[in-house]
Order: C-alpha cells, then structure tokens, then sequence
C-alpha cells in the first residue's frame, strides 16, 4: 500500500494531475528489458493508471516549507530563458555527438543562458547555495536513462537507483544537497519515483543489514509491489528532488528525438 513520504510541491497548476501516474510496483530488468543493465537491477512494471484521490493525497502537498531533503518540486522556467535556449539550435542536432559542438558554436548565447539561470536558480535556493554539474544527453526511447561506464568503455543501465554524490548511510542521506533538473528537450521526458526516504525504506527491510550500496536491491526484493510514481517533465519544465536520499530514474520511453536536461545541483528550497 501506497504510503505517504516525499512530497510533491506543484508549481503547474493547469492540468498537474494529467502528469502524474503509479503503477503496481516493479520487475527485475533481465527479465524484461533488452537493454543491458547491471545485475540485480530493477525497473517498474508498465500497467500505469491515473492517480487516485487517495493516493493524490499522499504524494502532493501544497506546503511550500517542506523540508528540501523530504520534497520534489515540478515547475516551469521562465519564458525569456526558454527563448536563449531556442538561439542554441540544439534541435538541429542530428546525433548525440553533435551536441557539445553546437553548445561550443553558440558562446554568445551560452553565457546569456547562463546569465539568465543564475538569476532564476537564486530565486530556487535561500542560501543560495548551487553549482553547474552538466549537461546530460540521452537516447530517445528508453524505458529507463542512468548508465554506467565500465572500464571506460562498456555501458550497462542501473535501472531505479539512488545517487551517491558523497558517502552516506541510508539514515544520513537527508543530510546530501538536492539538484534541479531541466528538460530542454523538445519532448516530455519521466521521473520514475519511489515516494519514500531511505530512513522510511530502511524501516521497511527486514532481517538484513542496509547500506547505501544494497538498499534498492533489497528493498524491491522485500516489496517489488510498491507503487511507483511517474511524473512527466514537459519540455522547459524542471523538477527539484533530493537524488541522495530516495529511489528513482528518467525515461524517455515513447520518444523520437534527443533528451537534453541541465543539471544543477546544491541547495534548492524555494519550490
């Protein structure tokens, strides 16, 4: 059963609960997925649905002073920033390749981009308190976006993972910084979401001992019939999520074109 943990904070408004759907949990990614994943990974099952009223309730908030490390946020960029990013081209780009050699063609109109996020992300952060992390770039069509490097060369996908930006047990993630998220995308990407912290997933796993490292795989092991959420991210919408401290991957599962998104990361509490 669906419990109530992370928050959503929408800054939408218009039509929000058409983007979100929950599904009956998961399914282990050898089993389902051509794709080529780590072992004993995990990706959710595909029988989504319409939130429930019920459910609505446990996953959105309308408290804006949520704590940052208990709060996901999905919002809209300002309307002059989704202007310099149409100067960059990027929809011209006809490989993945391509990309970092039109940013480099386009300085003029980078550092006006980065101007005009500096200005935005400050209004997100009351430290304030961020940093530029990348620029990530993905396939189209994916069911799930996280990959790994294996000696440098070889790729293998990690299916719904937490981040380990700094190390950390599943009872002092709380503590890690948060990262907005940018889809510059000219399509509608996912966040996949268990709606729990770790503490509230530790409390769930019984008769082993937990750590940063197993916590997913034990954790779906024990419950692989807990709902996950999927929040679709529009083209120039963000979202805001504590990455270090609950369960999660993108998609672009359905997509045609090159998934874009700038990342920052730090302290955002300003939904």
């Amino acid at each position: 059963m669906l419990k109530k943990g992370i928050l959503l904070v929408n800054r939408i408004e218009e039509n929000f609960r058409n983007q979100l759907l929950i599904n009956s949990g998961v399914q282990r990614s050898c089993e389902v997925s051509d794709l080529n994943y780590l072992k004993n990974s995990f990706i959710p099952k595909k029988n989504w649905r319409p939130i429930t009223d019920s459910e609505f309730k446990k996953v959105v908030t309308n408290n804006f002073s949520n704590p940052f490390h208990k709060t996901i946020a999905i919002g809209n960029i300002p309307k002059d920033i989704v202007s310099t990013i149409h100067k960059l081209e990027l929809s011209n780009c006809k490989s993945l390749f391509d990309i970092d050699s039109t940013l480099r063609s386009k300085e003029k109109s980078i550092t006006e981009l980065n101007n005009k996020l500096e200005i935005f992300l400050g209004t997100k952060s009351s430290i304030p308190k961020f940093r530029f992390h990348r620029i990530t770039k993905g396939q189209p069509n994916h069911e799930t976006t996280t990959f790994h490097f294996i000696n440098k060369e070889f790729v293998r996908y990690t299916g719904l993972h937490i981040d380990e930006s700094r190390i950390f047990t599943p009872y002092s993630a709380y503590k890690s910084d948060n990262r907005i998220s940018i889809n510059i995308s000219e399509e509608s990407r996912c966040l996949f979401y268990v709606n729990l912290s770790l503490r509230q997933i530790s409390n769930l796993i019984k008769n082993t001992e937990i750590t940063a490292s197993n916590i997913v795989e034990k954790f779906f092991e024990q419950n692989p019939n807990y709902p996950i959420i999927r929040l679709e991210i529009k083209p120039y919408q963000y979202y805001i999520a504590p990455t270090d401290n609950f369960i999660h991957d993108g998609s672009t599962l359905g997509n045609k074109k090159h998934d874009i998104t700038i990342v920052y990361t730090g302290i955002f509490d300003k939904y």
